[in-house]
């Protein structure tokens, strides 16, 4: 009688190959897809780091409230925002005419400052000035973005709409993301998104204080020199230190141009206050309220900014620093600290968090 073919003949070792060529192809291709997928879809997964960056803040605000009182977690959140609500209508009501009317003058005066430097400048528009780089295109993408008011506020509306679901219960996302991953490493997959979220928190906390000294005292020494619109500008200064190492110069630019439309001498005046303003950030402001914040080194913080912002635009240059935070908490356990067996300090990390 005619007998089967083994398994280990060459009929059958060549199907064996065959197909597990035909299923690398297709891992290979699906990886690609979802890479393609996750760079088609980068605005939506910006967005949804922002709303979990403003869950952060919501629960951070919220926590010493809880502890303090003895509210349930769902009533300090809803302290904490009505709160943060309140503040932001006090503020609105005593200087809220006073700083749009001035975020108004500024916004009319940059571009007939702008023009009027031009002329004693080798280009002759600004277009021309940053054309010919992908950073330079990545500038005048955010200037054009900022000017589109609708779709800035409704970004905002759904971040925080969002942020407050994930507030509300973060542990269902979180749980529901660690689900993904196979079932011996979802400890440290828990382990690491906690140290990111300790890092974010820590990061926050001193960077929101940064920009509110910052921004006050950038007011206060554009006024006592005397440059027009010093509330705004001062807010614009304070608002674009959200993003480090990038965002002090951005925030500098309508300043000077502002100052630029009186003599040369305002503008020296004007540059060396927001030097100064730097280095008490830098040498006071920061290592004060920073406390044991995740510290980036400078290069790779600048770097990661540029990096993100030229490959997601103005919102990657946005989150670009918290993103580096996250990466960089991810590296040092995932890779570092488990794959490379190196001891390492993870920001945010707590005592006894190793989990194995």
């Amino acid at each position: 009688m005619p007998t089967e073919p083994s398994s280990s003949s060459p009929q059958a070792t060549q199907a064996l190959s065959e197909v597990a060529f035909v299923r690398r192809v297709l891992i290979f291709v699906g990886i690609v897809a979802f890479a393609a997928a996750l760079y088609l879809l980068s605005d939506i997964l910006l967005l949804i780091f922002g709303s979990v960056l403003f869950a952060v803040v919501l629960r951070a605000i919220a926590r010493p409230i809880r502890k303090g009182t003895s509210m349930s977690e769902r009533l300090s959140l809803l302290a904490a925002g009505l709160g943060v609500l309140a503040v932001l209508c006090v503020t609105g009501y005593l200087f809220g005419s006073r700083i749009s009317a001035q975020l108004a003058t500024v916004m009319e005066s940059l571009p007939a400052a702008w023009e009027s430097l031009s002329k004693t400048a080798p280009f002759s528009s600004m277009t021309d000035f940053f054309k010919g780089s992908s950073i330079g295109e990545l500038v005048m993408n955010a200037f054009s973005w900022g000017t589109t008011l609708f779709g800035a506020v409704a970004t905002l509306v759904v971040v925080i709409v969002a942020g407050i679901y994930i507030a509300i219960d973060p542990a269902t996302y979180r749980n529901g993301l660690v689900t993904l991953f196979p079932g011996r490493h979802k400890a440290q997959i828990a382990a690491t998104l906690d140290d990111a979220g300790e890092a974010l928190r820590l990061w926050l906390g001193g960077q929101l204080l940064a920009m509110i000294m910052v921004g006050i005292l950038i007011a206060v020494g554009l006024a006592l020199i005397g440059v027009p619109s010093a509330l705004g500008l001062g807010l614009i200064a304070g608002v674009t230190e959200f993003v480090p190492i990038i965002g002090p110069v951005i925030g500098a630019v309508p300043a000077l141009l502002v100052a630029s439309m009186q003599d040369w001498n305002m503008v020296l005046w004007t540059l060396a206050l927001f030097v100064v303003v730097q280095q008490i950030e830098s040498n006071i402001i920061l290592p004060l309220v920073a406390g044991r914040a995740v510290a980036v080194p400078p290069a790779v913080g600048l770097f990661a900014v540029v990096a993100i912002g030229v490959l997601f635009g103005p919102l990657g240059l946005l989150l670009g620093y918290p993103l580096a935070i996250v990466i960089d908490a991810v590296v040092r356990r995932l890779y570092v600290r488990e794959t490379l067996g190196e001891e390492v300090a993870i920001a945010g990390e707590q005592p006894g968090d190793d989990a194995d």
